[in-house]
């Protein structure tokens, strides 16, 4: 599962510290070729997830659990580029008016 499979839930799971419903996105790709079409499908799986919240489709997996909120988490194989990264706090900036957290890392090299 990654980026690339826009109707698919990457990661799920409750941060049992702030009682958050905690929601992964997976990116294995580069940015070197196609910036264009990876930011879109990255907006694609982040607006499914959106969806997906706001009609309470995990209340199907959880169904008396009650949340304090959401966050929405990518990790991303390779550095994102500064168009990808204005992308990123532009696109935090409007889940966050929803009332979604959003935190994007690269994953560390091994």
């Amino acid at each position: 599962m990654s980026v690339k499979e826009e109707n698919v839930i990457d990661g799920i799971g409750i941060d049992k510290d702030t009682n958050r419903l905690v929601f992964l996105i997976t990116d294995p790709f580069t940015w070197v070729v196609q910036e264009y079409e990876h930011l879109k499908a990255i907006q694609n799986k982040i607006n499914n997830y959106v969806r997906y919240i706001e009609s309470h489709g995990y209340k199907e997996q959880y169904k008396n659990r009650e949340f304090d909120g959401f966050r929405i988490e990518i990790v991303f194989k390779y550095q994102y580029t500064e168009n990808g990264e204005a992308f990123l706090r532009a696109g935090g900036k409007q889940l966050r008016e929803r009332n979604i957290d959003f935190v994007y890392s690269v994953a560390k090299a091994e």
